[in-house]
């Protein structure tokens, strides 16, 4: 597993200022080896997690935790290469990508 960036949570914490996630499909961009994106999968409906790097994305894959497989998926691509209308998800998440 990944190692941990964000022990006590602020980071979810910052996010959960800022939006209520609970039930909802997001789009992470940036997903780099997963560790947010399954963080933010405990609370959304379901996680897409996008980066361009292909070895994070098949670390996050292989790292997925087994609770969480049917929550998440990942992809390798930018954000100007999704192909998926913009209703697809009602929230999006750009941690750690700018």
């Amino acid at each position: 597993m990944p190692e941990m960036l964000d022990p006590e949570g602020a980071e979810q914490g910052a996010i959960d200022r800022v939006a209520d996630l609970s039930g909802l499909r997001v789009l992470e961009v940036g997903a780099g080896d997963g560790r947010l994106t399954w963080t933010l999968a405990r609370r959304a409906a379901f996680v897409h997690g996008i980066d361009t790097d292909r070895e994070r994305i098949d670390t996050a894959r292989a790292e997925t935790p087994v609770d969480l497989a049917d929550r998440v998926r990942f992809s390798v691509l930018s954000a100007l290469e999704l192909d998926e209308p913009p209703a697809s998800y009602e929230a999006a998440v750009l941690a750690w990508s700018l």
